[in-house]
């Protein structure tokens, strides 16, 4: 009899954080959860390039990087049905757009267990 795999087996999480202390611990996180990740990429262009380039099954999406509005990044994920949560240090103050305001969030600081609840509420059919 083999082992129920992990919560994340064979998943495939983009990170988008422009803090590399963040984006590290956000990886590390994932991977003990048992994701594959994807990135980090830390910028708007970075992240584009990298949902057009790779599979992912879901996105961790700073809310803010760098001062500019991840709102393209938003955009082109819902283009694309990749399902995603924005990361914001912003608790509940408006996103300036429908896909970053209507998006599931996660609010820093968060734990490892708020990123396995709320990647399990998003990757359950």
């Amino acid at each position: 009899m083999s082992a129920d795999p992990s919560p994340g087996a064979e998943r495939r999480i983009l990170v988008v954080e422009d803090e590399y202390l963040i984006a590290e611990y956000i990886t590390v996180t994932l991977e003990d959860l048992g994701y594959v990740v994807v990135g980090p990429a830390p910028t708007v262009p970075a992240a584009i390039a990298t949902i057009a380039s790779e599979r992912m099954d879901a996105v961790l999406l700073d809310a803010n990087l760098a001062g500019t509005s991840s709102a393209p990044i938003a955009a082109e994920l819902a283009d694309r049905g990749i399902p995603f949560v924005v990361v914001t240090g912003y608790g509940t103050l408006d996103l300036a757009t429908d896909a970053l305001q209507s998006a599931p969030r996660i609010n820093k600081p968060f734990t490892p267990a708020d990123i396995a609840a709320i990647l399990a509420k998003l990757l359950t059919p």
